[in-house]
């Protein structure tokens, strides 16, 4: 299935950033750009738009997240809010929030779970935290050091620059079940596995070799952003960029966490930015910590369903978008256990 076309608005998709399914396997797009939810069924019917542009209840500005629970109500995160909207796309509930967040999951009983940012004494913090339904922090699970802000001075302002890439760490979280979840910080092969009080139940560590990060791949990535920055009309000194890449002593394990309907952990592995192999590599691991296969998969997929697995995609020659999804032919026979 593929769901995205330049000459209809309902399929016609700019800045994609998330993708959810529901109980019916109907499929939500998180259409960032245009501050919408496109609802399609699971055949790629357009069915319904959710939200549009604004800051009233029930609209979006730069919405980033989309997450939907086991009533099939949507939760749509952006910024310091998330809103629900329940199975028919109408809105129900606004929950301020203490901080932004990025990815999020909701357990059973209504409880948040978020990767969030924020500063202190000591600097720049990546957190996991636990979110009441009122959107009050009740616990902080797991900080990490976020990346550093370089300020670039100039006669009239200052610029605050911050240079993510392919090889900044990262602190990744993903949802297990509606009870469980995984978090890992992608400079260290280790995978926490807790429960949805924000007990540790396990932690899983692999002896993986590490990799220096070579001239030549620093040379590659500050190249593309001063690339950029240069296409979106900025203009940095060389010296500016480099200190913002805020390179770390080796490139991370992993970009992303992805867990599948049985419950298998797959960790999306970092390779050279050099690489121009479309393959990506993925080592899966069940939620006991049993070691399973390293898989090479062509695409990198947002979701892994029963059997199907869903990716976005843009068109490098056209910029067009769209949403995929394809069959697992042997998904009766992956493993779930050693």
């Amino acid at each position: 299935l593929k769901i995205g076309n330049e000459a209809d608005e309902n399929y016609q998709f700019y800045r994609v950033r998330d993708v959810a399914l529901d109980s019916h396997l109907n499929i939500y797009i998180l259409d960032a750009g245009n501050h919408r939810v496109q609802k399609f069924d699971k055949n790629g019917n357009y069915l319904q738009t959710i939200g549009r542009k604004g800051q009233g209840p029930g609209e979006f500005v730069g919405p980033s997240n989309v997450f939907i629970n086991s009533q099939d109500n949507l939760y749509v995160s952006e910024g310091r809010r998330i809103q629900i909207f329940n199975s028919s796309g109408n809105f129900m509930k606004s929950i301020p929030l203490e901080n932004a967040i990025s990815d999020f999951y909701v357990d059973s009983r209504g409880n948040i779970f978020a990767n969030a940012s924020w500063r202190n004494e000591e600097g720049r913090k990546r957190v996991i935290v636990k979110i009441n339904s009122e959107g009050k922090i009740i616990k902080t699970i797991a900080e990490f050091s976020d990346i550093k802000l370089v300020k670039k001075k100039d006669s009239e302002k200052v610029v605050t620059i911050q240079a993510r890439h392919s090889y900044t760490p990262n602190l990744l979280l993903s949802a297990v079940d509606k009870q469980v979840f995984t978090y890992a910080y992608s400079l260290e092969y280790k995978i926490f596995i807790i429960d949805n009080d924000g007990k540790l139940l396990s932690k899983i560590q692999v002896e993986e070799d590490s990799h220096s990060i070579s001239q030549s791949e620093k040379k590659h990535i500050i190249g593309r952003l001063m690339a950029s920055a240069s296409r979106s009309g900025q203009k940095f000194p060389l010296d500016v960029v480099e200190e913002a890449c805020n390179f770390p002593s080796i490139r991370p394990f992993f970009w992303e966490i992805i867990v599948d309907d049985l419950q298998r952990i797959f960790l999306w592995k970092v390779k050279s930015v050099l690489d121009k192999s479309e393959e990506n590599e993925f080592d899966v691991i069940n939620k006991e910590g049993y070691f399973l296969y390293r898989a090479k998969i062509p695409v990198v997929p947002k979701i892994i369903r029963k059997g199907f697995l869903y990716d976005i995609k843009e068109d490098e020659d056209t910029g067009e978008i769209s949403i995929r999804r394809f069959k697992i032919k042997n998904w009766d026979q992956i493993k779930v256990s050693i």
